[in-house]
């Protein structure tokens, strides 16, 4: 599995802390989109991924700040490097170019 499931606050905040790469939040409803997998598996060397389904964690929406979804969070050391809300393809070549 590609990316990492985050169920929990104390989960969000160890993910964060994720030092030596960047670290990349797929906020979702439901569904994974199979490109995002792909991507996750793509940059696993640069990139440490997770997912948090909004839907059933509510917490994550205001947390991560997602106001729509799909949404993809890319940090690194801590700080928030980018956002892409509504991630189509062009905001995954964003993101990809961050993570290469």
């Amino acid at each position: 599995m590609p990316h990492t499931e985050l169920n929990s606050k104390a989960e969000f905040d160890q993910a964060l802390q994720t030092s030596g790469k960047y670290v990349l939040i797929y906020a979702y409803e439901g569904t994974v989109n199979p490109k995002a997998d792909e991507y996750a598996e793509k940059f696993a060397a640069t990139t440490a991924a997770y997912k948090v389904d909004v839907s059933k964690h509510e917490a994550a929406k205001a947390y991560f700040n997602v106001t729509k979804v799909p949404t993809v969070v890319v940090y690194k050391d801590g700080k928030e490097v980018k956002k892409a809300e509504g991630v189509d393809q062009a905001g995954m070549e964003e993101v990809a170019s961050i993570l290469s």
